[in-house]
């Protein structure tokens, strides 16, 4: 297995993401990590990760100074254009290098096209010390179980392994199912396989995510029938009502577009937020509340008793998905663990 760190982890911290999963012994068949540029893969290596990583997407030019940097931080490349290979062909000056090579079966965006694996493999054999550990695509509908896009980019990527296997090149690893994939068992010949947004727990109701986002109560007050709240006064109360005052906002990552829309909890039960979003300060309506004080800290994400807020739930609410909410959580939130949970 891949673990993907993309993105600060997912949002999640990749510091202590790597660092607790890199120390599992030999028998969790943890293969590596996945991270998006070369700056993510120097981190890890500053971090002292041992483990393979491997460089996904950020890798479109090629040179001496990007071979030494692969080399020093001992990164393995995935490259997914004609013209980095080329480069990379060019650059090695007799040392070989480790790669991927990444091919575009159908989603249509990086990866070497499938007119293209011709001219790939002529260069490949003029080319000996590039040296092919793995093919790779990536599916663009996985998550829909029978869809004939998935049918196709399997169909596509199983004929560049049939080509590469008739041109005596056998790479170790084929991969090609991302979480979605690995849920519905897209390509069950693949070796390797990359876990993305479902190893933090989000994507399928039955995983349990891992993260919980909480924000203190700043304040409480009453409202009067007819008074307005925040900016654009957006909300105005029907009736006479308490809030709260959360400290969170949109310069944390928690979104505008919530605005009058999400949910938070607080002592286990649903409060909606009323108002617009502000960058630091959110309000919510605590008027089915008994009790609550400065104290108290709302849930913004995650569980608090019954009750269960989700990346998912908030994603709806915001127009846009999970992978948006963990990512876009704001540094300036800080990040507490509990063996190995945030």
């Amino acid at each position: 297995m891949l673990v993907l760190l993309k993105s600060d982890a997912y949002g999640h911290s990749l510091k202590v993401i790597a660092q607790e999963l890199d120390s599992l012994p030999s028998s969790a068949r943890l293969h590596g990590f996945g991270v998006a540029n070369v700056e993510e893969g120097i981190e890890l290596r500053r971090l002292r990760v041992s483990r393979h990583v491997y460089v996904l997407s950020g890798i479109q030019n090629v040179d001496d100074d990007m071979v030494r940097c692969l080399k020093t931080c001992n990164l393995i490349p995935v490259i997914s254009s004609l013209h980095a290979l080329q480069q990379l062909c060019k650059a090695l000056r007799g040392g070989s290098q480790l790669v991927h090579l990444k091919f575009n079966t159908g989603m249509n965006r990086l990866g070497i096209d499938i007119e293209e694996v011709p001219v790939a493999l002529r260069m490949l054999k003029r080319n000996p010390n590039v040296q092919v550990e793995g093919l790779m695509s990536h599916y663009a509908m996985a998550e829909e179980i029978g869809s004939s896009l998935t049918k196709y980019q399997t169909k596509n990527f199983r004929a560049i392994q049939q080509l590469f296997q008739k041109n005596q090149f056998h790479p170790k690893f084929l991969h090609l199912e991302n979480s979605a994939g690995i849920w519905n068992d897209c390509f069950p010949e693949g070796n390797i396989v990359r876990a993305g947004l479902h190893l933090y727990g989000i994507g399928q109701p039955e995983l349990m995510p891992v993260a919980k986002w909480t924000a203190q109560v700043y304040q409480i007050r009453s409202l009067k029938k007819g008074a307005t709240v925040g900016y654009g006064a957006r909300f105005r109360a029907k009736k006479a009502m308490r809030m709260a005052v959360l400290g969170v906002g949109y310069g944390d990552g928690y979104r505008r577009a919530l605005s009058n829309r999400a949910d938070v909890l607080i002592h286990g039960k649903r409060c909606p937020v009323i108002g617009s979003v502000s960058m630091d300060l959110t309000a919510v309506d605590i008027s089915a509340l008994d009790s609550i004080s400065t104290k108290s800290r709302a849930v913004l994400m995650g569980r608090d008793g019954e009750q269960e807020v989700r990346a998912e739930e908030l994603a709806s609410h915001a127009n846009c998905i999970p992978w948006e909410i963990v990512t876009g959580i704001s540094p300036r939130v800080p990040r507490s663990f509990i063996h190995g949970r945030t």
